[in-house]
């Protein structure tokens, strides 16, 4: 099940996820395909924005 805090870090990535295509870089992988310690480090970062 998804925290608060998880939907807060997926929400941000997926936002910085539609930058790199305006930037010339590669496709990010998907959120659920990250490994858990990068979830982990998105959610802190959207954490802090608030």
């Amino acid at each position: 099940m998804d925290t608060e805090r998880e939907l807060a870090g997926r929400a941000l990535y997926e936002s910085r996820l539609k930058n790199l295509h305006g930037l010339l870089m590669p496709d990010a992988p998907a959120w659920e395909d990250l490994a858990s310690e990068v979830r982990e480090r998105w959610c802190s970062y959207a954490q802090d924005e608030q």
